[in-house]
């Protein structure tokens, strides 16, 4: 029922590859817009106000936020709204067959999903052990999971336990008729 560590790696390894592709195309994108309209409108009348050297690192900053910080936001985005939507789950998991569902099995919803995206961060900051526990628990979950309530299951298994849990929660109210 629950999708063990490796089908949840190569999903992951799915994924990592499509942000990489989706992070480039961003910088690329944005690199080019900063450099061509925001130079010349706000960045050359503030060259007289600063030494050049300063102004170098500002324009340094100032695009890397804009540039990282548009590329962080579309990959939470790109996360939250696939593994809240219909599907259930990013393109990685999609084309393994495992989704992402709640403790009824439900899909998930977008804030719930984006807690398990930014909890992410917490599995990384313990050097990858958050993930590695996906291997350990006994429902499969990493740290991420645990901490947003969320379960990995294996989408046919999963639509089968629904369906049956439904039929059974549905017979008292036949009886009664």
């Amino acid at each position: 029922m629950h999708a063990g560590f490796w089908k949840r790696f190569f999903a992951n390894l799915i994924d990592s590859f499509i942000m990489f592709i989706l992070a480039r195309l961003i910088v690329l994108i944005l690199a080019l817009l900063i450099t061509s309209l925001m130079f010349e409108t706000i960045f050359i009348p503030l060259i007289t106000t600063f030494e050049h050297r300063t102004m170098e690192i500002l324009v340094g900053i100032f695009s890397l936020t804009i540039v990282w910080g548009s590329v962080l936001c579309v990959v939470w985005l790109f996360y939250a709204i696939m593994e809240s939507s219909r599907f259930q789950g990013t393109l990685g998991k999609l084309a393994l067959g495992i989704a992402v569902v709640d403790e009824r099995f439900e899909k998930v919803s977008f804030g719930r999903a984006s807690a398990r995206y930014w909890s992410k961060c917490v599995s990384v900051v313990t050097l990858y052990i958050g993930f590695l526990m996906a291997g350990f628990t006994e429902k499969k979950q990493a740290l991420h999971d645990k901490i947003a309530n969320t379960y990995v299951v294996n989408k046919n298994r999963a639509l089968l336990r629904v369906k049956s849990r439904k039929m059974v929660l549905a017979r008292p109210a036949d009886i009664s008729q």
